[in-house]
């Protein structure tokens, strides 16, 4: 090729050595995002930290291109420039790796700068991404020229730098993966060095031309220039539908793995893996524009990943779902190297500069600035879709009409091309896409299973899992909401009455925890952003007994200069699985400087939703922040009280008064104490050593957790002392000689109650663990106990009457998930307690049918009977069971029974048709049928049967007209056998608003409708629909 040959590469080595370089540079910048990205990752979750430093960053990497431009134009001598921004480039990294080293006092200097000044990060990211831009846009111009050897910069260019992104993360990965020091990157550095001194290529060389140049220029051949091309617009579009599909892949992954940390860096991984390896593969696939027509397939690519994405529904593994996505990355890379290789072709040295810089500098900057900005709607999300699918079909369609390729060809093109409509209107359809303004990717997840949350009522029925990104953020049971009462309630003994508190509380979106309202002068922080929980679908609480302040933890302790003399700190599980600064004693020492000097720091821990190396931590550096400590324990809720003065955590008589005074206060504090020495009781250690069996404090890290954490398994030796050592905070007391008459008392106090604090203690511990049988047993050990105790015997017959209700809707839950087992150990459970709860008997005996278990029925509905022995559903229950088992006149005489219980429904009329039909009363079974058929004109069935009945009627009534003698089997030849059990029965459908027993038909399997106004059911609860299935004949 005879073409004239601007700035070639006289020295080869010059080149290698700016590939070097590139590929070292693109590696520290992805191992400085990386790591930012991990130090901020958690906080996203409450601020948009990471989008601030993103859309800085990028701006920075844009500023630091055009800076270079102007730089290196107005410059006849480039060095120093490309000196001067390698070698700050380098100061910076180095600055950054070293940070903790040269400010050792710090344990995470970087977060408290972040958190004290905004933008601080946001500025130092800036500052570096500006001289990478520097060198980025020298290296970049000077790539595009020819080499001597044959070799194109450009097509070179592009895999170094995918190769340098995958290898920095790929190490940043690894070293948070192993906890390993980010100082193994300092060498990295310093390899830097010596290129920045070594590369002396010139920004703009003079032209020289070879001989072959100098023939072709006489010759008169036409120039690249003139020869004109595309190739630039389909390089910019390229790039651009690059940039949007590969941020609508990232979301969609995104919305069925969670914003999690390992998530998003397979997915990066992925994407640069495969990009590669379509680059590489474009090599050797020799398809004239390619690259104009081959953008056509990313519609129907990105479609196939979207459809399979969302047919498993993130069920499948993270990493085989994030592999769906590889074929599109696949098909970028291949595109690329063939755009690339065309503007290599059709462009000079100067122009192609130009394109490939606005391609690779320019044009991705404000795309992905816009982007990360961006609220990311379904209308958005599937706006974008079609709006760069069309434009991926369109502007390809206009230059291939218009080129001399044969019709069919086009013809192929656009069936291929526009096969993307059909797929997309299948997916808005198939999948029932709500296209309005809801977060595509919803940041919190089961919601919905809070909004019937009464949290003031006698007891929480629902039980779930509310995740943040996939992460657990809140567990709502029962015995979490009532151990994250209990574990504020001792602080009433510690805070002098009148001092101000600050409650930190992470989980405020989700329970707002009544007994913060009872502390007068508190002040409650709810850390969470509108943005993630909408605050009008609060749960429902009640009356609210203060109303929250909202912000980052650390930007509102910083605005509010008021002296505190308590706070407490209540991280979520989002918080205690991954936010380890939270933990640190960075962080302690930041809240103590807002602590009175005699005051008090309170930190709450779920066990075992906590990770256990954050709690280790935790208990590691509140050692190492405060001199005194007292530590309570609630089964499944820990709270560790610590203070620096050695009084404040001291226990007197005015300070037990106050504990008296609060809990006399607080009605409703009798339903979670006994008296005021049972929440005494609970304090289990004054020393933060013996807690967590084998464990210390890490090393504080970014948190890049690629496994799910261990559950937090506190000391045995921890457990068996809180169960058994009840007199604990006698040691707290201060030993005044005025209070010895206030020791004596106390000391009285927990020695005549020693051994009904433990079985409180032991039912709590049930009570977590689940364990319902247990649970109970104890209760009634309690009661045995309470004969003489009339503040005991109150309590207990207040939890028994609470766990009645409690065990029968858990029950009931348990029903509609079809764990027949679980639900009637609580139903026996409910039962033990009230042996005359009438709706647990009927439950046991709908569910004794279920399991095949027909004496177990007929003996919990004769219980039923005892009960109530007039009660219409039992009484046509049992009519059903005995008709199933082939006793017919007692199941008439029941159904008789429940007719006269007015329960005049379509089935019993049905029902005793068939009794009295396979008796032979076809008069009686006619009559009944014609009820049934009148009370429901629309059952076929019955309908059926009627006129069955009714043929064998006229049959019998001409039997006496003629003298022919029937056979007696022709006679019996119609009677019906006994009922087969229907093999519906096992579709078990529970509907939470029907008040309703139900009845079964055996036949159907479908539930017996009845007259409303003979339902029955205990107060307060919500009797479940069941289809149980039958036996023919009842157990002898």
């Amino acid at each position: 090729m005879g073409f004239s040959k601007e700035s070639l590469f006289s020295n080869i080595s010059q080149r290698k050595i700016l590939e070097y370089n590139t590929f070292f540079s693109v590696m520290l910048l992805s191992i400085l995002v990386s790591d930012v990205y991990f130090l901020l990752k958690y906080y996203s979750f409450y601020s948009p930290s990471l989008k601030i430093v993103a859309t800085v960053g990028m701006g920075g990497l844009f500023t630091g291109n055009l800076l270079g431009r102007f730089l290196f134009s107005k410059q006849q001598n480039h060095r120093p420039v490309v000196i001067i921004s390698q070698m700050a480039y380098i100061l910076f990294f180095l600055l950054y790796i070293l940070r903790n080293i040269l400010m050792p006092e710090s344990d995470e200097f970087f977060l408290v700068l972040f958190f004290l000044f905004k933008y601080s990060i946001p500025a130092i990211f800036f500052v570096a991404m500006l001289f990478f831009g520097i060198m980025l846009n020298y290296t970049v111009r000077v790539s595009c020229n020819d080499s001597v050897d044959k070799m194109q910069g450009p097509d070179r260019l592009v895999p170094i730098m995918l190769s340098g992104m995958t290898a920095g993360i790929l190490f940043s990965a690894l070293l948070y993966s192993f906890a390993v020091s980010l100082l193994f990157a300092i060498p990295l550095a310093l390899l830097l060095i010596p290129p920045a001194f070594l590369i002396d290529i010139p920004y703009r060389q003079a032209s020289f031309y070879s001989a072959e140049a100098e023939e072709d220029k006489e010759s008169g051949a036409p120039s690249l220039k003139e020869k004109g091309s595309d190739a630039a617009l389909f390089t910019y579009l390229l790039f651009l539908c690059m940039i949007v599909y590969a941020y609508l892949g990232f979301s969609s992954i995104n919305k069925y793995y969670g914003d999690q940390i390992y998530v998003n860096l397979a997915f990066l991984l992925l994407l640069f893996i495969f990009m590669l390896a379509g680059y590489g593969v474009g090599r050797f696939i020799r398809v004239s524009n390619l690259y104009i027509y081959g953008q056509s397939f990313f519609p129907v690519g990105f479609l196939v990943f979207l459809i399979l994405l969302m047919s498993f529904n993130g069920q499948m593994e993270f990493f085989w779902g994030i592999l769906l996505f590889a074929p599109v990355a696949f098909l970028l890379g291949l595109l690329l190297f063939h755009s690339i290789r065309a503007v290599i072709n059709q462009y000079e040295n100067a122009q192609r500069a130009v394109v490939i810089e606005f391609s690779m500098l320019i044009l991705p900057a404000p795309v992905m600035i816009a982007l990360s900005l961006m609220y990311l709607s379904n209308l958005w999300f599937y706006g974008m879709i079609c709006v760069v699918m069309i434009i991926n079909v369109v502007i390809p369609a206009i230059s291939i009409i218009n080129t001399d390729i044969s019709g069919y060809k086009k013809g192929l093109y656009f069936f291929v091309s526009l096969f993307f409509l059909p797929l997309f209107i299948f997916i808005i359809l198939f999948f029932k896409i709500s296209l309005d303004n809801n977060a595509y990717a919803a940041r919190v997840n089961n919601f919905e299973e809070l909004r019937t949350v009464n949290y003031n009522a006698d007891y929480i029925r629902n039980q779930a899992m509310v995740t943040m990104n996939g992460q657990p953020v809140f567990s709502v049971s029962d015995s979490v909401v009532r151990n994250y009462k209990r574990a504020l309630v001792p602080l009433a003994l510690y805070n002098p009455a009148g001092k101000k508190i600050l409650f930190i509380d992470g989980n405020q979106r989700f329970f707002r925890n009544p007994v913060i309202g009872y502390f007068k002068y508190s002040l409650c922080l709810d850390e969470l952003s509108d943005r993630d929980v909408d605050y009008n679908r609060l749960p429902i609480s009640g009356t609210q007994k203060y109303i929250p302040d909202s912000g980052p933890v650390l930007n509102f302790i910083d605005k509010n200069r008021t002296l505190f003399f308590s706070i407490v700190d209540i991280p979520n599980l989002l918080d205690q699985n991954m936010n380890a600064f939270r933990f640190s004693s960075e962080y302690y020492e930041i809240v103590k400087k807002h602590l009175d000097r005699k005051g008090i720091f309170a930190q709450v821990f779920s066990i075992p939703g906590c990770r256990r190396e954050l709690l280790a931590r935790a208990l590691t550096d509140l050692k190492r922040s405060f001199k005194n400590h007292a530590v309570y324990y609630f089964s499944n809720v820990l709270i560790v009280f610590a203070s620096d003065d050695g009084k404040a955590l001291a226990v007197n008589e005015d300070k037990y008064e106050q504990l008296i005074s609060f809990f006399n206060a607080h009605g409703d504090l009798n339903r979670l104490f006994m008296n005021e020495p049972h929440v005494c009781s609970h304090l289990a250690a004054t020393r933060l050593e013996g807690i967590l069996p084998g464990a210390s404090g890490m090393k504080l890290f970014p948190a890049l957790y690629l496994v799910q954490p261990d559950k937090v398994r506190l000391k045995k030796s921890f457990i068996d002392d809180y169960l058994s050592k009840n007199r604990l905070i006698m040691e707290q007391i201060e030993r005044a000689p005025d209070e010895q008459a206030f020791i004596q008392t106390l000391a009285a106090s927990f020695l005549n109650d020693d051994a009904v604090l433990s079985l409180l203690k032991r039912t709590e511990q049930a009570e977590a663990r689940e364990d319902y049988r247990s649970e109970t047993r104890l209760l009634f050990d309690l009661k045995k106990q309470a004969e003489f105790k009339v503040t005991l015997q109150s309590y207990v017959l207040k939890m028994l009457e609470y766990k009645e209700k409690y065990y029968y809707n858990i029950a009931l839950n348990f029903e509609k998930n079809k764990k027949w087992s679980e639900a009637q150990d609580l139903y026996r459970a409910v039962l033990t307690i009230n042996p005359d709860n009438f709706n647990a008997h009927y439950r046991m005996a709908l569910l004794c049918i279920t399991l095949q278990d027909i004496e177990g029925s007929f003996s919990y509905l004769q219980q039923a009977m005892r009960i109530n022995k007039d009660h219409p559903k039992v009484l046509m229950q049992m009519g059903v069971l005995y008709f199933s088992s082939g006793k017919t006149e007692e199941a008439i005489e029941y159904f008789n029974k429940a007719l006269q219980q007015n329960e005049k429904t379509p089935q019993i009329y049905r029902y005793l048709g068939m009794c009295h039909e396979k008796k032979g009363d076809l008069y009686e079974a006619e009559k009944n049928y014609a009820k049934a058929l009148a009370a429901d004109p629309n059952d076929t069935d019955t309908k059926a049967r009627l006129e069955k009945v009714r043929q064998q009627i006229d049959k019998e009534s001409k039997k006496w007209e003629t003298p022919e003698q029937k056979n007696e089997s022709d006679v019996e030849q119609d009677a019906e056998m006994p009922l087969p059990v229907s093999k519906g029965a096992y579709d078990i459908r529970l509907k939470d608003d029907e008040l309703s027993l139900p009845v079964i038909d055996p036949i159907t399997g479908e539930e017996i409708k009845t007259d409303k106004n003979t339902e029955g059911s205990v107060q307060g609860s919500q009797p479940q629909t069941v289809k149980p299935q039958v036996q023919n004949a009842e157990k002898k």
